[in-house]
């Protein structure tokens, strides 16, 4: 167990400030996707065109994932987030302004770029600095502090004020916070002058399961997100319980990242995701029925269904980057992002139309058949295809260990010391 802690806090110190920064992120947009879905509903706008207006956002991602990577490379990784931070703290305060759906959607695909370029820099720093050892584990680090953020945004639900406007201040608030720690860090960038691009062809051809993977999780990320408090108000539940299932859906998912990402570093990444997906192929239809009962029951169903939800994404983009070069992972960060809003568009749309037809069981009743079709081809690749080659494990530059400083003022003259600490680092890694 000793041992256990200190691997952890041996991965942890030198990345604190992007988890810091992903924490106050994730809790400004999770908390700004609920709240919209909720004021959308109040204003009696009908759940497929809430769908769509909200689904935008996603599309934002997708133009982030083609062009953010340009300003990235240009100004480095700490000024670039700097800068669609900062946007995003802006444009957050416009929803205060009008209650217009149209100038809203506007907004959110504004958003959409802005949060999915700050998202590339910090995907793609963070798998520069591991290696397909730890990869699993570092990005299941990442997306514990992103949940975690995403689900404590949740409870400010329930913030009472006679001026609506205010819970828009405060999400500009913690998208301002978050700048801080990243700006700070002394957790040298990754090198800008040697980059190379990558086809989401090329992507497909070295990672099937894992490319696809990342188009599912789009699909469950984004109808959840989207559309859980309107699933949730659908079938009759208060604006307490609406915030208690949305809150432990997304700690549900939190709650799992790290024991599926050590898992997914020890084991065939595809199977874990072949497996997740067969989980959830069997309960989401009977979550509908568990979180209509009691207040426990509900809580057991969102758990459930955060666990299989939100675990797909860091494995899949693992399991890409495991397969890829140092020098294309910015744009293969911009690359997998893009699939994942695919699917954040396309679900949304399909599975609002979906229940607004059929009813709100829909909502669960999608992410079945969704699992169940990417089981089929994920057993395909497995059994059928030839075997994936490994890149080397050892990165180019190795995570330092904390003080970050200290590394940072090793010159190159100090051959000697810097072959013993890379040394040291690539053993405790």
């Amino acid at each position: 167990m000793t041992e256990l802690l200190k691997s952890f806090k041996t991965l942890i110190t030198p990345l604190s400030a992007f988890f810091l920064g992903s924490l106050f992120m994730s809790c400004a947009f999770g908390l700004l996707s609920t709240i919209l879905a909720l004021r959308l509903t109040q204003n009696s706008v009908s759940t497929f065109h809430s769908g769509i207006i909200l689904s935008v956002y996603y599309l934002g991602y997708i133009f982030a994932s083609t062009s953010s990577y340009k300003i990235i490379n240009k100004a480095g990784h700490i000024k670039a987030f700097g800068v669609y931070t900062s946007i995003l703290s802006a444009l957050v305060l416009g929803h205060s302004l009008t209650p217009n759906p149209y100038i809203w959607g506007l907004l959110r695909l504004a958003e959409g770029y802005c949060l999915g370029s700050a998202i590339i820099c910090l995907e793609s720093w963070l798998n520069t600095r591991s290696n397909n050892k730890n990869r699993g584990t570092i990005m299941s680090l990442y997306m514990v502090t992103s949940y975690l953020g995403a689900s404590l945004g949740q409870l400010m639900l329930n913030i009472h004020t006679d001026y609506a406007f205010v819970i828009y201040v405060v999400i500009s608030i913690f998208f301002s916070i978050a700048l801080v720690p990243i700006s700070l860090t002394a957790l040298p960038s990754p090198s800008i002058a040697v980059y190379k691009n990558i086809t989401l062809s090329k992507i497909y051809s070295i990672s099937p399961v894992g490319t696809i993977g990342c188009i599912v999780s789009g699909v469950f990320v984004g109808s959840f997100y989207t559309l859980g408090t309107i699933y949730a108000q659908n079938i009759g539940l208060n604006i307490e319980k609406t915030s208690l299932f949305m809150f432990f859906g997304i700690l549900g998912g939190m709650l799992a990242q790290i024991p599926l990402g050590k898992l997914s570093d020890k084991v065939d990444r595809r199977f874990i995701l072949m497996y997740i997906c067969s989980i959830l192929f069997f309960i989401a239809p009977w979550v509908h029925v568990l979180i209509d009962d009691s207040i426990s029951h509900l809580i057991i169903g969102a758990l459930m269904l955060g666990i299989c939800t939100f675990t797909l994404y860091p494995i899949s983009i693992s399991h890409v980057n495991d397969l890829i070069e140092d020098d294309e992972r910015i744009h293969a960060s911009g690359r997998l992002i893009s699939l994942q809003s695919i699917g954040m568009i396309l679900g949304p749309i399909i599975i609002s139309y979906t229940m607004q037809k059929y009813g709100a069981i829909w909502f669960l009743l999608s992410f079945s058949i969704v699992c169940g079709a990417y089981v089929i081809f994920a057993f395909n690749h497995i059994t059928f295809k030839p075997r994936l080659k490994y890149i080397n494990p050892t990165p180019t530059t190795p995570t330092p260990f904390a003080p970050t400083h200290a590394y940072n003022e090793i010159t190159k003259k100090d051959s000697l010391l810097d072959k013993a600490i890379d040394m040291i680092t690539n053993k405790k890694i």
